[in-house]
């Protein structure tokens, strides 16, 4: 007889887990707080944009709706930019594997969709604790994937695994339509724009539910800094005017690029702010029955990395796999706390990396960035961290490791100090050339 799981939420994780299930045998239930028309109903939900294996992943699943409509990401663009409006230097480089982004609208409601169709039985309630408490007395395991909701959570802060107490960043997200795509070349490919100590900007061809292929815009502001303008904001049209504004004062060469752009919806925006938190794998009820946690119930990570969706498919993956080999033995909650253990000896590079990106650039990164700007090869390996965040360490994260890394992609000491010459001849020409703005006003 088939092991039988339940999963608590249709997001990344539950219908990734409930997918892999599925073709590994398990009978799968999955209870979601909406319907498949909830879904497509629903207001703007975060961007989330999947890198390498993941897209790989989902293909290998069937879950591949989206390729061939949405945007392939197969270039990224990087401007480091001062605070004075002048970029310092640009990495441009593709990922050994394209990326891709799609409205979660869509891939909720078509998940909930296909997993009735393949067999899962599809329950749309939302469960309390009390019903959470039934489930997993019915159920061989209940799994709660659903995230942050704004309540308390099952499952107990684990002190030891997060290291940050309070948000790093206040989060806004438009998706946007119209913009003049002649004025910025360049956004034919995911962009990041970043202000070191002000702002993170992601300009991300995204497949939006309403208007098809677009940009979804995610900025992560440094709080109370000059890009900290977003928390008032109360409608989509307000919201794309402050970022026009902010794009003026900070990045005014991407000006003419804005300017004609409107909202794809009304809903289709947000803000927010979140504190990344790892949390205790399994939930004792009152019954003192268990429950696991998986995704962002368990490890949320702040957007900047984009990681959320990311380590949700991870997770689910790891999860599939290791219940499967557990064949008919009890999931009691020693065995998965310790089978989290052993994903966390990945996911903690997952979580260094995330909030590595929250610090301002220590030298010897601002240095392999730097060198990424003349090395396409050094940037690739960059942006393949997103897709494998170990692919990073230790030479993202250590001095000496860093040194070794460049010397093994051909770059000397002479070679760095003339690209920082480089840049340095370059802040010196824009604030002349600021100046003598000034003097003729």
């Amino acid at each position: 007889m088939a092991r039988s799981v339940g999963i608590i939420g249709a997001g990344q994780a539950g219908i990734v887990l409930g997918a892999e299930l599925l073709r590994r045998g398990f009978a799968v239930t999955l209870y979601s707080d909406r319907t498949p028309e909830d879904y497509l109903a629903d207001r703007g939900r975060p961007t989330a944009c999947l890198f390498g294996e993941q897209v790989v992943h989902e293909r290998e699943l069937g879950l591949n709706f989206w390729e061939g409509t949405a945007p392939s990401i197969e270039r990224i663009h990087l401007d480091l930019c001062a605070p004075d409006k002048l970029i310092l230097f640009s990495v441009i480089a593709s990922p050994r594997l394209p990326a891709l982004a799609v409205d979660q609208r869509l891939k909720f409601s078509r998940g909930l969709r296909e997993l009735a169709a393949r067999g899962a039985s599809v329950v749309v309630e939302k469960v309390s604790v009390e019903r959470l408490d039934a489930l997993a007395a019915e159920h061989d395991l209940a799994v709660v994937t659903v995230g942050h909701g704004g309540g308390p959570s099952l499952f107990a802060r684990d002190p030891a695994r997060s290291v940050l107490d309070r948000p790093r960043r206040n989060v806004f997200m438009v998706n946007i339509r119209d913009y003049d795509l002649a004025a910025g070349v360049g956004h034919k490919q995911l962009k990041f724009s970043f202000v070191p100590g002000v702002v993170e900007m992601f300009w991300v061809p995204f497949l939006d539910k309403d208007a098809g292929v677009c940009l979804s815009i995610v900025l992560e502001a440094v709080p109370g800094g000059a890009a900290d303008r977003f928390t008032a904001v109360e409608s989509a049209d307000q919201g794309v005017d402050v970022l026009r504004g902010l794009v003026r004062d900070l990045l005014p060469w991407e000006a003419r690029f804005l300017a004609p752009a409107s909202a794809t919806s009304p809903v289709t925006w947000l803000t927010g702010a979140i504190t990344p938190t790892v949390r205790d794998p399994v939930a004792r009820l009152p019954s003192g029955r268990h429950v696991l946690g998986l995704g962002d119930a368990v490890i949320l990570n702040d957007p900047l990395a984009g990681q959320g969706a990311n380590n949700a498919t991870r997770m689910a993956r790891f999860f599939a796999e290791r219940l499967e080999e557990r064949g008919d033995e009890a999931f009691g909650a020693d065995w998965l706390a310790s089978t989290f253990d052993q994903f966390w000896a990945y996911g903690r590079f997952v979580n260094l990396f995330s909030n590595a990106m929250l610090e301002p650039l220590a030298g010897f990164q601002r240095e392999l960035l730097l060198a990424a700007s003349r090395h396409p090869d050094i940037g690739t390996a960059f942006f393949d961290g997103f897709g494998d965040p170990t692919a990073l360490f230790p030479w993202f994260a250590e001095p000496g490791a860093a040194r070794a890394f460049l010397r093994e992609h051909g770059v000397r000491g002479s070679d760095l100090l003339r690209y920082k010459l480089g840049v340095a001849r370059k802040v010196i020409g824009h604030k002349i050339a600021s100046g003598a703005a000034y003097s003729r006003a």
